[in-house]
């Protein structure tokens, strides 16, 4: 197996998703940037069923990030890694042990800190 230098584990911080009513009765979405939860795995292009599985309308899966042990985030969480944003669309904890969870996301490049999908 060849490993290329960055291909390992990676770190990203967690930001759950709250979503709240306004006063005027509007859904409002937002992620709480305060706890900094991290969560360590390895980022890969997600596999075409992956894709098909998970890809919703405007919101398309394009990675999955394997993690070692139980869920630490869940579906509508965010995960940031410098600039770039992953959208969690779905989790898959395999065998339902906490060996491993893999989490399938959309990427995220044209979004600023406190921007909203």
């Amino acid at each position: 197996m060849y490993f290329r230098p960055g291909n390992l584990v990676k770190d990203f911080v967690v930001e759950p998703v709250k979503r709240t009513v306004t006063t005027k009765g509007r859904a409002q979405t937002t992620y709480d940037t305060e706890t900094r939860r991290i969560l360590r795995g390895v980022i890969a292009s997600a596999d075409p069923e992956a894709v098909a599985r998970y890809s919703q309308t405007d919101h398309p899966c394009t990675h999955q990030i394997v993690q070692r042990g139980g869920e630490k985030a869940k579906p509508g969480d965010r995960l940031v890694r410098s600039h770039t944003h992953y959208y969690i669309l779905g989790v898959d904890n395999i065998a339902a042990m906490g060996i491993a969870t893999i989490y399938y996301v959309e990427e995220r490049l044209d979004l600023d800190d406190g921007s909203e999908l």
